[in-house]
């Protein structure tokens, strides 16, 4: 089924996997944070299955793992200095955006939605790829989910989105590559475009029943 343009006039936006491809800085970035507390042996592609989870969640995981032990505020805060070290060495260079990206955003915006990227991202990581991506010129909220607050699939961080661009959710498309995206904008009330080109899982996607399927951004369009 394809997208009613006039129904929305708002847009929330997932940023790794929707619109950009982010795995090669994000994973380097998780690798070298394990490395930091002593974890090593894994290599980059073992981490993609992370993509989109928060931070913390991950290092607890590993901890938990090889140390039986969760992140204290002090290893926390050296795990994720490591982790931007190892991120910022690739980017820009090594982040992608998807095809269609600044056609699509710039379109909706010249048509006058607002936008919002809604992202598990910390904030001031959200902000800054951003900017480099020229993205921040394109949209009215980037909102990220500092640590302690709730992630996807619980919809804090799709309302957060909302209240950010005064929006009401029955205009309102979330489009996402993972089941979390889906069932956080349907939790808060939104419509749900799931693109077919991210990190998220097909069966998990699929199960989580988005209203909309898109195998490219333009397809907004």
């Amino acid at each position: 089924m394809g997208i009613a343009r006039d129904a929305f006039r708002h847009f929330i936006f997932d940023l790794d996997g929707t619109l950009t491809d982010s795995s090669g800085p994000i994973t380097t970035g998780l690798v070298n944070a394990l490395h930091v507390v002593g974890i090593n042996g894994i290599q980059p592609n073992e981490m993609r299955r992370w993509i989109g989870r928060p931070l913390s969640e991950i290092f607890d995981v590993y901890l938990l793992d090889h140390e039986q032990r969760t992140a204290d505020a002090e290893t926390f805060a050296r795990m994720l200095q490591a982790f931007r070290e190892g991120h910022d060495a690739l980017f820009p260079e090594g982040i992608k955006l998807y095809p269609g990206v600044h056609e699509t955003l710039g379109t909706l915006r010249n048509e006058g939605a607002k936008l919002a990227i809604a992202t598990t991202k910390y904030q001031e990581a959200a902000e800054f790829v951003c900017r480099g991506l020229g993205l921040s010129d394109y949209v009215d909220a980037i909102c990220g989910t500092d640590r302690g607050k709730p992630v996807k699939p619980d919809p804090w961080l799709i309302q957060y989105a909302l209240e950010e661009l005064d929006a009401d959710p029955k205009e309102t498309l979330v489009i996402g590559d993972t089941d979390a995206d889906v069932i956080a904008a349907h939790a808060a009330g939104c419509k749900a475009a799931a693109v077919r080109f991210g990190f998220g899982d097909p069966k998990e996607l699929k199960m989580s029943k988005p209203d909309f399927w898109l195998d490219s951004l333009e397809e907004i369009l």
